[in-house]
């Protein structure tokens, strides 16, 4: 691993023996606070052409390019994670912004409904009713579904619940194994490799984005999703975070399943893929574009 990564998670462990825990306790805070606000940075307006809107109730940003000619070649539904708490950061609308400078893809930032006020099954009621939306201008095959840690867990939730489904999907670090009992006791014993989160995270996501939900539901737990005729996937996530042996297992099963699926997986924390301040995140988001370039005609 590069050497900045390297020592910002070796200065997240020192700082989480700290009073107030550090970034684990930074993260926790994101929970228990008022985080629905939405921030677009400036920089999303450097080079690229932003439009808002609102879908019932929830905004959503359509971003492109400055240099692209004509319409898009494909359309990228992006999801953001934060525990179906938290609002978008600016790992998200950097990684946004990276992608649509790079491909040829027009990308629709959807700030889907959050909890408390709402749970995920409402998060998916509005996504389906957005994506239908998308189907009066482009073809289903056209476009690619993308999320983070909850917002991949909403690709792969939304996918599966779809007659229409997309040509790909992004899948960034998912949060696989969140039930009690045994898959609760990995998370356990991952803990103390995780330099950001935490099982006590999981327990208030469990209480809040969850709630009115069994854990077992394909719509919380990607492991209990009918996988068949899967669109292909291009997963990134790392053996630094507590979810990792239980997304080896969910890997495993998509294979056993026929999912076409490419994984990336690096000695690094959760969502690294999204960070571009990091060498090996700057890369992934040049593999997500490659990726989406080379996604084949067969497969849109």
């Amino acid at each position: 691993m590069s050497l900045i990564y390297r020592l910002a998670e070796g200065g997240c462990f020192l700082l989480n023996k700290l009073p107030g825990g550090g970034a684990k306790g930074s993260m926790s805070d994101m929970f228990s606070g008022k985080c629905d606000e939405i921030r677009l940075p400036r920089s999303m307006h450097k080079g690229l052409t932003v439009r808002k809107s609102e879908f019932n109730g929830c905004t959503v940003h359509r971003i492109r390019s400055d240099n692209m000619s004509g319409d898009p070649k494909r359309e990228i539904l992006f999801l953001p994670g934060g525990g179906g708490m938290a609002r978008a950061t600016r790992l998200h609308y950097d990684t946004a912004r990276r992608l649509a400078l790079m491909t040829d893809a027009e990308i629709f930032i959807a700030h889907y409904p959050l909890a408390p006020k709402h749970n995920v099954r409402d998060a998916l009621t509005w996504l389906e009713m957005f994506y239908l939306t998308m189907l009066q201008e482009y073809k289903a095959g056209d476009i690619v579904f993308m999320g983070d840690s909850a917002g991949a867990n909403l690709v792969l939730s939304l996918t599966a619940g779809l007659s229409a489904r997309p040509g790909g999907l992004i899948v960034i670090s998912p949060a696989c194994g969140l039930e009690n009992g045994a898959k609760r006791d990995i998370r356990k014993e991952m803990e103390s490799h995780d330099p950001i989160l935490s099982v006590a995270m999981n327990d208030t996501i469990a209480e809040n984005w969850c709630r009115g939900v069994p854990l077992d539901s394909p719509d919380i737990s990607p492991e209990y999703i009918d996988h068949g005729d899967f669109p292909p996937i291009l997963m990134f996530y790392g053996s630094h975070e507590l979810f990792y042996p239980l997304v080896d297992d969910y890997v495993t099963m998509l294979r056993e399943q026929k999912v076409q699926i490419r994984t990336i997986v690096k000695p690094m924390c959760h969502d690294w893929a999204l960070c571009s301040f990091f060498p090996e995140g700057r890369e992934a988001i040049d593999l997500m574009s490659e990726w989406i370039g080379e996604l084949s005609s067969s497969n849109l």
